[in-house]
């Protein structure tokens, strides 16, 4: 073996799970497991969110995502649970060195169950190539919102593009029975051209409630950028209960304004309730 050989990285697999579990009209972490890097805050609650949902914030102890980096996270929110998740800040993904990040998310909304998964938006630096997926499935009566995002920056000024970025989102039911898959692909090369020029992206997904309720209330939420920072589309599905909204904005602040008003639009067409900030 040569010396090249015996440093070659390999690829870092690492898997964390979280279970949330209704208790007493509370809803409370009934499993965790988090292995570096992933580090979690304590459950809170915040005023004015549905009764007894817990809100957890994922934190990373590394310093973003690197090539070879696989990791995967598993959230379960059962029968009658009231979950929030989000991130604290937003994930880097450095250059690849000639690997490949992977990020896989499975959400599993029990039946009666509301769960909320909304991470920051994934900044891709200059040579990164990231595949991730997002796997959710509702059993019935739950609701869910989901949330995706991407920029791309090069922190040495030079616009030197990402590699690639390969995103892959799927919703089902209990049964198995597809609502929803959207795939997307696109090299950092063509990025500019296929944005518009404007780099950062996003999605907005939700299943479960009146579906043209969800509909009316997104677009709504998103045709109120009169500073024309953000483009949107929104699309929905009444017969398999599923929406979706996409949008390209110009800079992160307008991705982040973008995401905040989609997720709160579509957490007061479920629930019925204004959706509090949350501070980070």
């Amino acid at each position: 073996m040569t010396l090249a050989g015996a440093i070659e990285p390999r690829a870092r697999r690492v898997a964390a799970t979280l279970r949330f579990r209704a208790t007493a009209g509370r809803t409370w972490i009934a499993g965790q497991l988090t292995p570096h890097p992933f580090h979690v805050t304590r459950p809170f609650r915040v005023e004015g969110d549905p009764a007894g949902m817990a809100t957890l914030y994922l934190q990373s102890s590394s310093g973003g995502l690197y090539g070879d980096d696989d990791l995967s996270l598993a959230i379960t929110a059962e029968a009658g649970a009231a979950a929030h998740v989000t991130t604290q800040a937003s994930a880097v993904v450095h250059h690849a060195r000639g690997g490949e990040t992977r990020q896989r998310v499975t959400l599993e909304a029990g039946d009666g169950a509301l769960l909320e998964f909304c991470p920051d938006p994934v900044i891709l630096f200059s040579g990164a190539r990231l595949r991730q997926s997002v796997r959710a499935r509702v059993g019935a009566g739950a609701r869910l919102i989901l949330t995706d995002a991407a920029l791309a920056h090069d922190p040495d000024g030079a616009r030197a593009p990402f590699d690639r970025l390969l995103s892959d989102i799927a919703v089902t039911e209990a049964s198995g029975r597809p609502l929803l898959i959207d795939r997307a692909e696109v090299s950092g090369a063509d990025w500019a051209t296929r944005t518009g020029g404007r780099p950062c992206v996003g999605t907005v997904v939700v299943a479960g409630g009146e579906t043209a309720a969800v509909v009316a209330a997104l677009r709504a939420a998103l045709e109120t950028d009169a500073a024309g920072e953000t483009y949107a589309g929104v699309s929905g599905f009444a017969e398999r209960g599923v929406a979706i909204a996409r949008f390209l904005s110009a800079d992160g602040a307008a991705l982040t304004k973008a995401l905040r008003a989609g997720w709160a639009a579509a957490r007061e067409a479920l629930t019925g309730a204004a959706a509090p900030a949350r501070r980070k």
